[in-house]
């Protein structure tokens, strides 16, 4: 019985410290050098897609990578950072369905959404470990509710004591309906956002 705890307690254990192998909260503060190298060393490609980016002031345009994942959404991973020095800001990390199918009827099977709440209570548990409870607003333990209207949603915050700012949400729905000016369209997303903490 302790045999089998202890191997569970392990694999619990590797599995929240390879989240930190997908986010970086280390890497605010540092220069963008460094994270190129670590999207290099991870076999990242720059990505090139989606919309118009905002640049903050004296911001230089930020830098794109996509990372190929499994079963759910590739990760889109931006990095922010200043011009004069060159140093990180903010890093925003985007599971998004709608990124590669912009279709407004992108229905997903519940295995999918499956994989991406587990995604979701992952990186949970990373941060979790990491800088203690966040505040949370949210629950996704319902599963009926990614076929009704509103969805499953949950955001989590953490105040770090001035070390960086996070804050993750995600939502999953699929849930359609047509309006003449903003319809309602399915939506699995996932997005964690780090930044710099404000003085």
């Amino acid at each position: 019985m302790f045999k089998k705890l202890f191997i569970l307690t392990t694999f619990l254990v590797a599995g929240i410290a390879g989240y930190g192998q997908i986010v970086h909260p280390e890497l605010i503060g540092q220069k963008i050098a460094v994270a190129i190298k670590q999207e290099q060393q991870l076999k990242s490609k720059i990505y090139k897609g989606g919309g118009d980016i905002l640049t903050p002031k004296d911001m230089a345009f930020p830098i794109r990578y996509i990372r190929e994942e499994k079963n759910i959404p590739n990760l889109i991973v931006q990095y922010t950072f200043s011009k004069n020095d060159s140093v990180i800001h903010n890093i925003e990390y985007q599971w998004d369905a709608r990124n590669f199918n912009e279709s407004d009827h992108n229905v997903k099977p519940i295995s999918f959404d499956k994989v991406l709440i587990e995604r979701y209570n992952g990186l949970l548990a990373f941060f979790t470990k990491k800088y203690g409870p966040g505040t949370a607003k949210g629950d996704l333990t319902n599963l009926a509710k990614i076929d009704s209207l509103g969805g499953l949603t949950r955001t989590d915050k953490w105040n770090t004591n001035g070390q960086v700012d996070v804050l993750m949400y995600t939502a999953i729905s699929n849930y359609h309906q047509a309006q003449p000016h903003a319809s309602i369209i399915p939506t699995h997303r996932i997005r964690v956002y780090l930044a710099q903490p404000k003085k």
